[in-house]
């Protein structure tokens, strides 16, 4: 049986009402889309088997580079080893498309592209993402490892706010150098300049791939909570920029040309292949 999808009304909301946890999440997603005996492409991440059982899910596939493919136990779920922008799926094949924290590590009009490509007519595309480059911690330390441990943002606070945004390469590494292993520190500006870990689009950007991608735009829905504390190392202050999202908003709307807002870093956007 083909599975209905409701969404609520078009348009821009602001931090209320948005989910922030992973289950928060699905339980969003499960809200908005039938999804007994429902056709699911997920784009990173694995659902767990017992998900689709308990909502009936006929089948739910997982298209993530990073996994090995797999068949779950009771055939509902399967992992695809392939990028998002390369989707080895028929035309028309799912009900829904669902993602939780992938759309900033992807190239996200050619994923756009494969998404119309795989979705029944009035399917629904249901995509929560963050951090994303216009986030105060938009750098995403995140898959990089340092004297053997795996760093994270949220808990290796080691970038000062906006560092991706309000510095130049070489005006970081003589800030981080006053607090941090010389190593460290050339470790972390490469991450932020060089790594190919986020996409480094801005909220504007994939507002544009979403309205030039075929599909209708149902709603983006944006917050700018930040769930962790910033707690830095012990840099100059002399060399420590206080940076005003304001300034830095008009700053990176003059670089780019085109109006560019910053602060978003949890966004939802939930769009649907026309009926033709």
């Amino acid at each position: 049986m083909t599975a209905a999808a409701e969404t609520t009304q078009a348009g821009v909301a602001g931090d209320e009402g948005l989910a922030l946890s992973e289950d928060a999440v699905f339980a969003d997603f499960a809200a908005r889309v039938q999804l007994a005996d429902a056709r699911v492409v997920e784009i990173g991440g694995s659902l767990s088997e017992a998900f689709a059982e308990r909502h009936g899910v006929a089948r739910w596939t997982s298209i993530d580079p990073n996994r090995p493919a797999a068949t779950g136990p009771s055939g509902r779920t399967e992992v695809v080893s392939a990028r998002a922008e390369d989707m080895p799926l028929p035309d028309g094949c799912a009900d829904a498309v669902f993602s939780s924290n992938a759309f900033q590590f992807i190239d996200v009009a050619a994923t756009l592209a494969q998404v119309r490509r795989v979705l029944r007519p009035g399917g629904v595309l249901y995509a929560h993402f963050g951090p994303i480059w216009s986030a105060v911690d938009g750098h995403q330390l995140e898959y990089v490892s340092y004297e053997g441990r795996d760093l994270v943002f949220w808990r290796d606070t080691l970038l000062p706010p906006w560092a991706h945004l309000a510095y130049d390469r070489a005006e970081l590494r003589e800030l981080l150098g006053t607090a941090l292993p010389a190593e460290l520190a050339d470790l972390l500006v490469w991450h932020v300049f060089d790594s190919d870990t986020v996409n480094r689009l801005f909220f504007e950007d994939y507002v544009e791939a979403a309205l030039n991608s075929g599909l209708d735009l149902m709603e983006v829905r944006a917050s700018h909570h930040l769930d962790y504390e910033l707690r830095l190392p012990a840099f100059d202050p002399a060399r420590l920029r206080q940076a005003d999202p304001a300034g830095l908003a008009a700053d990176w709307t003059a670089r780019r040309g085109r109006p560019t807002r910053v602060g978003a870093r949890d966004v939802l956007l939930v769009l649907r292949r026309p009926i033709d």
